[in-house]
């Protein structure tokens, strides 16, 4: 058994993972990671909070992704949410130092993991950042996280909070 992912390949080739928290479907951490590392994964975004990984038993995720050579960036939400306090401050100081980073990877054709619990809230929210961020227009944004992730961005709370910080409509 596989770790289950989804894959929207971008404009430049470049490919966004969308999937639940590797380590929480039936497969181990380590045969997720090294599924969804055979699948190209040059980085893992986590958008769970650090009690959230350690309930899940994934808290062993940012060490795992250096033994495997991936990056891992945690930019935490709690779920159901947007940033918002006292995750926003932390969200967008985490966010503004790691920005362009992620973003020159999404530039580069690289292929980056973006998880949450169930790879469809915070996952298609962290997407669609980084597409807005790289100019997508928002419709194209939810349309084309839509197809894969039907559950993506219908949150009302982090589609308002796209829309405060993106004019994302």
């Amino acid at each position: 058994m596989l770790h289950p992912f989804d894959i929207l390949t971008l404009d430049n080739g470049a490919k966004l993972i969308f999937t639940p928290c590797p380590g929480t479907k039936g497969v181990s951490i380590v045969d997720s990671l090294k599924s969804l590392k055979e699948a190209g994964a040059q980085a893992v975004i986590t958008m769970m909070t650090m009690a959230e990984l350690t309930e899940k038993q994934a808290d062993t995720l940012p060490s795992l992704c250096a033994e495997l050579r991936m990056d891992w960036y945690h930019l935490p939400v709690e779920d159901s949410c947007a940033p918002e306090e006292p995750f926003a401050q932390a969200f967008a100081q985490a966010f503004a130092q790691q920005k362009a980073i992620l973003l020159g990877l999404v530039e580069s054709g690289a292929t980056i993991v973006i998880h949450c619990h169930g790879g469809s809230g915070r996952t298609g929210m962290m997407a669609a950042i980084l597409m807005l961020e790289l100019g997508y227009a928002p419709a194209q944004v939810k349309s084309q996280i839509q197809l894969i992730r039907p559950k993506s961005l219908t949150s009302p709370v982090q589609v308002n909070y796209l829309i405060k910080q993106y004019t994302y409509e």
